[in-house]
């Protein structure tokens, strides 16, 4: 009889223990479209839980699960898992141990790359729990099911609770004031096609409640308008630079930067590019003048004269029978003495006067002068040296155009420097080099000094 009563006692107390074990219940938010972005075949889950529920893991397939990371977003715990998935995975169950709980088991039969995402809760946790934990706890089931409104109701009810923790309930108030704010400055936003500022705030809700699904759907609509809305204005931006029309390009460029548009980097240097050539208009930078030059009258001269950086300028000048000679098919038909010179440097605003601003010009330059055959000379002191060229001392007189002769050229080296004057449209240049010959005895043939005379406009 005694060992009837002890057994059945036992039993009493066994199923007393048994039913105070809660029971945790779980809801798959899993998205088809999460992707989990790692290296090799992975996956991940994130589980959700209030904070108040800590929980441990365990795998049949892993020897030990470790989370990736865990953090809290409002009033729930989140934790990170990355597992290996893949076929040989198949048939894998994760068992959820949480203190005073009945282990929960969850099913994972996980592709690589894949995201799963599940809420665990007490859904008892409103059985008992008094008045203001009671009002509390459908306050914050609210906030989860993205019921503002109402989650502030349940909360001001708790206000009047005699076992109200008002330090926690004034926070969850706060909290749902803010998330009712922005929302409507996000919907706001929406409707004037704000959609980079209307993301933002949408993102802002999702980083308090997670479980929002309106602002997650809202803040990827905004994101997929924004960078289509990019995308059109960029283009139609680059229409109009291509077609030069650089005031109505400008004006797209600058809507991508504000925007932070993926194109705004671009869209920077074409903006500095356009305030570039729109400012060299405006203050006549460009300048072309014909140059005149002693042995090579026929000459151009391009430069760009800015009025705060340096610029850039060359120029070719050529004497008629350069033409010529540049057009002949036959040795001996080319004339005497063609010449061709050229060069380029830098320009620097000088004196920077309103009405007549001066530039400073310099850099090198080289002359190229032909000639048939050998020098013939003057025999004073001196004979011609082996090559048939004089000796330093001696006197140029000629060249020698005897029938088959070679043409040749005399090559200088030349630095110059020079200055230009602008008023308005018109343009003027005066310039100065140094010939040094690659050839001293060909120096007198060269010369050694040479100037040039410029006229022209700017534009």
């Amino acid at each position: 009889m005694i060992k009837k009563t002890f057994l059945l006692l036992l039993l009493v107390v066994t199923a007393v223990a048994v039913r105070a074990q809660g029971v945790l219940e779980v809801d798959d938010l899993s998205q088809a479209n999460a992707v989990y972005s790692s290296e090799g075949e992975k996956a991940a889950v994130e589980i959700r839980c209030n904070h108040t529920i800590p929980l441990q893991f365990s795998s049949t397939m892993d020897k030990s699960v470790d989370l990736f990371s865990t953090e809290i977003q409002g009033t729930d715990s989140v934790y990170f898992i990355e597992f290996p998935a893949g076929a040989r995975y198949r048939g894998r169950v994760l068992t959820v141990v949480a203190p005073g709980f009945n282990p929960l088991d969850i099913p994972l039969d996980l592709e690589p790359k894949q995201l799963r995402t599940f809420k665990i809760y007490d859904p008892n946790s409103m059985v008992d729990a008094g008045c203001y934990r009671g009002h509390r706890n459908m306050g914050v089931r609210e906030i989860q099911n993205a019921n503002y409104e109402e989650a502030l109701n349940q909360f001001n009810v708790a206000k009047q609770c005699s076992d109200c923790d008002e330090e926690e309930n004034n926070a969850n108030i706060a909290k749902v004031d803010s998330l009712i704010k922005l929302r409507s400055d996000a919907d706001i936003l929406y409707r004037m096609l704000d959609y980079s500022a209307a993301a933002e705030i949408y993102n802002n809700i999702v980083q308090i409640n997670s479980y929002d699904a309106y602002a997650v759907q809202k803040f990827k609509e905004c994101n997929e308008r924004y960078e289509s809305e990019c995308a059109v204005t960029f283009k139609q931006a680059e229409a109009y630079f291509d077609n030069r029309l650089f005031e109505k390009a400008r004006a797209l460029y600058q809507r991508v930067v504000e925007n932070g548009c993926p194109e705004a980097k671009t869209s920077t240097e074409r903006l500095n590019s356009i305030s570039n050539y729109l400012t060299a208009k405006e203050e006549h930078a460009s300048v072309v003048t014909y140059e005149w030059m002693d042995g090579a009258p026929i000459g151009i001269h391009y430069g760009r004269y800015n009025q705060t950086k340096a610029g850039i300028y060359l120029h070719l000048n050529v004497n008629s029978k350069g033409f010529s000679a540049i057009q002949s098919n036959s040795g001996n038909a080319i004339p005497d003495h063609p010449e061709v010179n050229f060069g380029v440097g830098w320009t620097k605003h000088l004196i920077k006067s309103e009405k007549v601003p001066i530039w400073l010009t310099f850099g090198p330059g080289v002359t190229m002068k032909g000639f048939y055959g050998k020098y013939a000379t003057i025999d004073k002191n001196s004979h011609p040296d082996k090559h048939g060229y004089p000796n330093k001392e001696a006197d140029v007189e000629d060249i020698d155009l005897e029938d088959g002769q070679k043409f040749n050229a005399a090559v200088s080296v030349n630095p110059e420097i020079g200055v230009c004057v602008k008023y308005s449209f018109f343009a003027a240049r005066v310039g100065y080099s140094y010939r040094f010959a690659l050839n001293n005895v060909l120096k007198d043939f060269l010369g050694q000094h040479c100037f040039s005379l410029g006229i022209g406009f700017a534009f």
